[in-house]
């Protein structure tokens, strides 16, 4: 064999592979919110075990039902 280096199939690599699914199925939301507002909403979430999407996914839901 001649050459120095042999090219080798790509591996899986999932830190790549999770980077680029989150890139194209997810968004990015950045807010500001007053610090009682943010302990709340915190607060709410951790008594309910939700995640903040999911807080506003539920708030959604309601306010489309009205």
């Amino acid at each position: 064999m001649d050459k120095k280096y042999i090219e080798r199939p790509k591996t899986f690599n999932k830190r790549e592979y999770n980077k680029e699914y989150q890139k194209n199925h997810y968004k990015q939301v950045t807010l500001s919110l007053t610090p009682e507002l943010k302990e709340r909403l915190d607060k709410y979430c951790s008594q309910e075990k939700i995640s903040r999407s999911e807080f506003i996914r539920r708030a959604l839901d309601v306010l489309e039902d009205q």
